[in-house]
């Protein structure tokens, strides 16, 4: 018969000396003391100046996505209305009427192509050309020069924190990078390029600031609805109603 086997008796455990249970308790105390200081670093740190927290990138790609566009226009060059909207992408109080309309005027008449839109750069402050106004125009020499516009008014607010022209070359940087199919390097080269007080950039956002006089468009934002019918002024940020009623007017 096989032999049965015997266990082997346990062999106690050793107690951890008193010495040792301290530096045990002493490591896990100070582990939770930088744990609870890593925990009220982020909590309490200030945010970094130089970001750019640039709001409304879905939502561009998704309005002007697929949209046909070329320099200041967006839409078909055959449709048979045109709307000219002079706006200032640093005026405070023409921004709410342009994110609100632009959408649903883009969706319903740009897309379908009943009206296309031409981007007036009309400034309501002294200086007739805004910083803001050159890194649009090196956007759309891409062909994203809606885009560019839409997220800046989107992110208008941060901008007040870029004030020197430094600073705003840099969170108009972070608006471009906003569009994924931009190319960077190429906008900022084009933005160099038109920066000068001769370049045709300049000579085309003068023309704009003179055609907006001449048709003495208010601050806050205006638009020119031309069509086979007519033309008619809308000034001072137009609903989507008014703009509507001058389309079936003109068309």
């Amino acid at each position: 018969m096989p032999q049965a086997t015997v266990d082997a008796p346990e062999t106690p455990a050793r107690p951890l000396p008193r010495r040792g249970r301290w530096w045990v308790v002493l490591v896990l105390a100070l582990g939770l003391v930088a744990l609870g200081y890593a925990i009220v670093q982020i909590a309490t740190q200030k945010e970094d100046k130089g970001i750019v927290h640039v709001q409304g990138i879905a939502e561009a790609q998704e309005i002007f996505g697929g949209v046909r566009q070329e320099g200041a226009r967006l839409g078909s060059t055959e449709a048979p209305v045109t709307i000219q909207v002079f706006n200032d992408l640093q005026c405070s109080s023409c921004r709410d009427a342009f994110v609100s309309v632009m959408p649903k005027l883009t969706e319903k008449y740009v897309r379908s192509g009943q009206v296309k839109l031409l981007y007036r750069h009309y400034s309501n402050s002294e200086s007739p050309q805004e910083l803001g106004f050159y890194g649009a125009e090196a956007a759309a020499e891409q062909g994203y020069g809606w885009q560019f516009i839409y997220l800046f008014f989107r992110t208008q607010e941060e901008a007040k924190r870029f004030r020197t022209a430094p600073l705003f070359e840099n969170f108009e940087k972070s608006i471009a990078g906003g569009i994924e199919e931009l190319e960077i390097e190429e906008w900022e080269q084009a933005l160099e390029r038109g920066s000068s007080a001769d370049s045709a950039v300049t000579k085309r956002l003068e023309a704009d600031e003179e055609l907006g006089q001449n048709l003495s468009i208010r601050v806050g934002g205006g638009m020119v609805v031309s069509g086979p019918s007519g033309t008619q002024i809308l000034q001072e940020g137009p609903s989507l109603a008014e703009i509507e009623a001058a389309i079936a007017e003109v068309e």
